[in-house]
């Protein structure tokens, strides 16, 4: 095995023998620096918060210091056996007793990566629906109905199912002028001329198109109950971008299932107005005069 050369008696034979290594060190500080900019900037530009994106630039950094460390290692590997050897030891012990944590940070950096929804949008995780105010590498911050606020952790968003309530408003006035066929063309039609009116004049293309089902048992009356609901959705045309529709979805044992759907521009419309339309359709249960 040749003889390492001694840095302070000759540092040219030292570098001339390390050249290799040192070469990578000098990389991988050189990405430390680019990327750690880069990274922080990207962040800024999607939206993140500051919280999330300091994390993530946190995770980048101890990555790129082991890779370092490891390179610096790589100059006295004899040396340094016995040490890296208890290192791992101690960084298995260290990832078994944090690893909910971590598992929570690996979980925000697919959310991250995915992006199932971002800030500001209305969603349903699992049984917890509202309007995300938040994501950080451990929880998403969700915004509730009752206006109180919960933090989902983001192991149970990757591990959950998740319905963004966010439309791409050109994709879904494509959609209904396909479906124009078929159902009710003058609904169809005042949906998608209120689509196109408010994309005109806020210059976004994204709208939000909540969904809820109701549940009437087979003794009901069903066509006046259609009735009633069409009543109250043509009274509702004014509160939301388009009249609200509705459409039988399952017919379980002695009951129908009803899905009703409304558009609004604003997510915070949902909280504000959702209660008090589910509420005048269920009057004609309130009653008994289905």
């Amino acid at each position: 095995m040749q003889e390492i050369p001694n840095l302070l008696v000759d540092p040219i034979a030292f570098i001339g023998f390390f050249w290799i290594q040192i070469l990578q060190l000098l990389i991988l500080l050189l990405l430390y620096f680019i990327l750690t900019q880069v990274l922080r900037r990207s962040l800024r530009a999607m939206g993140v918060g500051p919280e999330a994106s300091t994390g993530i630039v946190l995770i980048t950094r101890l990555l790129l210091f082991v890779a370092i460390v490891m390179v610096i290692i790589g100059f006295f590997s004899s040396s340094f056996a016995a040490i890296l050897s208890v290192s791992t030891l101690f960084g298995t012990a260290i990832g078994l007793a944090f690893s909910q944590a971590l598992g929570n940070i690996v979980s925000g950096l697919y959310v991250f990566a995915a992006r199932p929804f971002r800030v500001g949008d209305y969603v349903k995780i699992g049984s917890i629906e509202g309007i995300v105010r938040g994501i950080t590498l451990n929880y998403t911050r969700i915004l509730l109905p009752d206006e109180t606020t919960q933090l989902v952790p983001n192991s149970k968003v990757v591990t959950s199912e998740v319905t963004n309530y966010r439309i791409e408003m050109s994709d879904f006035i494509e959609r209904n002028g396909e479906l124009e066929s078929d159902g009710d063309t003058s609904v169809r039609s005042s949906m998608r001329r209120a689509l196109y009116k408010l994309k005109d004049l806020t210059g976004y293309d994204d709208a939000y198109r909540y969904t809820f089902e109701l549940t009437f048992h087979m003794d009901f009356d069903h066509q006046n109950l259609r009735i009633t609901f069409d009543n109250v959705c043509k009274n509702w045309t004014t509160e939301f971008l388009a009249r609200p529709t509705y459409q039988v979805w399952d017919a379980p044992n002695a009951g129908v299932v009803y899905r009703f759907s409304f558009i609004v521009p604003n997510p915070l419309d949902i909280i504000k107005y959702g209660s008090q339309f589910k509420d005048d359709l269920l009057q004609v249960y309130w009653s008994g005069k289905a």
